[in-house]
């Protein structure tokens, strides 16, 4: 096998640094793919290693899980292998060891025929001392036909010298689109579709995003006054403009509602606020999309842009129950999405239905400020605390080993369809760091639950695309000492003063919050686009079959339509790249058949 690599070009060179090991191997990669040779391909792939390539090798997102499968995919007519391919230059090397051996990483730069890639290898040693690769990761970061304007290729701003009828740097932007309609129309101005409209704006394409609210921020703004994120800031950067090193560690919702609306006007974002979409057609014909733009002065605009991009946010509409007797109760029932804060309710009394992420923290909220307040658990929930949360599924980020860009590509190398059989031994380390928590709360009576198969976060949100989750911000403290008081079963009907549940039991209260989730992002995109575009998106936020997100960020399957959604800002940093770039390559053409 002429493309193995053994310990003993390590001893018999003097190589102790890993770099050479490293860097014969992509070679080695580089010319296997090249040639088809799937008999070194084997070699150099462990028997459960992983390759995944975003636009890379094809016009799509592909991955493969085990050594069989890799190969299949690295061989198939599908695949374009690139003409050049290495270790990038400067990248640091990663000489580590776990329950596999010893392993060494590092990151990847490529060429294509129509621009350039970056990646991620990690090679583990293995008992028959031979050097072979668990994880490969290639992704599409540039297009040669539309480069980056960043850098040296940033605009001028102002150019000198003389220049007649000069036009100044606001009228040049035209944000009315009074000259020519937007090759691309967003809808939706929350952090995805401003992330992918600065993507578009950097490489030169003209888009416009058209936002109901009547500011930017505002799908933000408008919520209760306790709201943070529950991410760690330094994940949570956007694109070309990075929060403040003075940020706080946990964004509040007002701030990060005003940072937004500074995002679009600093990168000069062309947004329509107070505004919506209707009669979304498309015109196979001649490739283009017809939409009518209700403004928020009540004026109407036909636009006829190339490219639509959905980018509504992951929830569709609240799940809003209806019980019997809920008409005759005399106090208020709201969803989580209508709670405004804990001022109405001061003295008296709540009862919030739901245990994932927004019940606790609602709950939270109101006990916070003296109101009585009751949760109705109806099933488990998987708890961790908001610092282990971090530490365990926030890593790469957190631990101050990699910059930003390079965790992004660490974490994009994992299929997502792999990812529940992580869950079990991250809910293992989670429930060690955890544990006195987890013992109070199941002390005080509060289920807590494994996940599915045991797999925690990871097999709720990437096995079952479900939630029943929380990271605890403080609310699990006021469960266990009691000040939350808990209540276990199903709501089945209201009296006058509360609600009753299947057990018998029966709570009085002035306030009922419904945390109890919301339709799929599938239930907005066909009040949007109408039943037929919505028949053929089918489910498209969900982890596929193919061990990709659905159709995110990627060909849903209509031309010129595509979904930017996320469930983070850090997807939607990583992947607005992506999907802009397949924007770019369609209109020049250079997508490969």
């Amino acid at each position: 096998m002429s493309n193995t690599l053994t310990t003993s070009p390590v001893i018999s060179g003097g190589l102790d640094d890993g770099n050479s090991i490293l860097s014969i191997w992509v070679e080695s990669f580089g010319a296997a793919l090249a040639t088809r040779d799937d008999a070194s391909l084997a070699d150099l792939f462990r028997k459960d290693g992983t390759f995944r390539e975003l636009l890379a090798l094809s016009w799509d997102f592909r991955n493969a899980v085990g050594r069989d499968a890799v190969v299949d995919l690295l061989v198939s007519p599908d695949t374009t292998a690139p003409p050049q391919i290495g270790v990038r230059a400067g990248a640091p090397t990663f000489r580590d060891s776990d329950d596999r051996g010893e392993t060494l990483s590092t990151f990847l730069q490529f060429k294509t025929a129509t621009g350039a890639g970056e990646g991620y290898v990690e090679l583990v040693l293995g008992e028959d001392d031979v050097w072979q690769a668990s994880t490969v990761l290639l992704s599409l970061d540039s297009l040669d036909a539309y480069p980056e304007q960043v850098g040296s290729l940033r605009p001028a701003g102002r150019v000198h010298g003389p220049v007649p009828n000069r036009v100044g740097w606001n009228d040049q932007l035209d944000h009315e689109f009074e000259d020519k309609d937007p090759a691309v129309v967003i809808i939706g101005a929350g952090h995805n579709g401003l992330m992918v409209a600065a993507r578009l704006r950097a490489l030169g394409i003209p888009s416009l995003i058209i936002e109901n609210n009547d500011r930017v921020g505002d799908n933000w703004r408008n919520r209760y006054a306790s709201l943070a994120l529950h991410t760690p800031v330094v994940a949570d950067q956007l694109p070309y403009l990075p929060f403040p090193a003075t940020w706080t560690r946990f964004t509040p919702k007002d701030k990060l509602g005003d940072f937004l609306e500074s995002y679009a006007t600093l990168l000069d974002l062309s947004v329509w606020t107070g505004s919506r979409v209707e009669n979304v057609a498309r015109d196979d014909q001649d490739g283009t999309w017809t939409l009518d733009v209700v403004r928020s002065d009540g004026g109407h605009r036909t636009l006829t842009p190339r490219h639509v991009v959905f980018a509504t946010g992951i929830n569709g509409a609240p799940n809003r129950p209806d019980f019997p007797g809920q008409k005759e109760f005399h106090g208020d029932v709201i969803h989580a999405v209508d709670y405004q804060g804990h001022a109405p309710y001061v003295g008296k009394r709540a009862i919030v239905v739901g245990t994932g992420v927004s019940g606790h923290d609602i709950a939270q909220d109101l006990a916070e400020h003296g109101i009585d307040v009751t949760m109705i658990q109806r099933s488990g929930t998987v708890v961790l605390n908001a610092d282990t949360f971090h530490k365990v599924m926030h890593a790469t980020h957190t631990s101050g080993r990699y910059t930003l860009d390079q965790g992004d590509l660490i974490n994009a190398a994992t299929p997502f369809g792999l990812l529940p059989s992580f869950g079990a031994a991250q809910l293992a380390q989670a429930r060690e760091l955890d544990h006195e928590t987890l013992d109070g709360l199941t002390a005080a009576g509060f289920e807590l639950s494994e996940g599915p198969d045991g797999q925690g976060v990871l097999g709720l949100i990437f096995g079952q695309n479900a939630t029943g989750y929380y990271y605890n911000a403080g609310a699990s403290d006021l469960i266990i000492d009691g000040t939350i008081k808990l209540a276990r079963g199903g709501v089945t009907g209201f009296t006058e003063s509360g609600v009753t549940l299947d057990s018998g039991e029966t709570l009085d209260a002035d306030l009922v919050v419904f945390a109890t989730g919301y339709q799929p992002p599938t239930d907005s995109a066909r009040k949007v686009f109408g039943d037929e575009i919505a028949d053929r998106l089918g489910q498209f936020a969900d982890v596929a079959d193919d061990g990709e997100y659905g159709r995110l960020w990627r060909d849903c399957g209509i031309d010129g339509l595509w979904m930017m959604i996320a469930l983070s800002i850090e997807h939607g940093r990583f992947y607005s790249k992506h999907l802009a770039l397949q924007i770019a390559a369609a209109e020049t053409n250079a997508a490969r058949d």
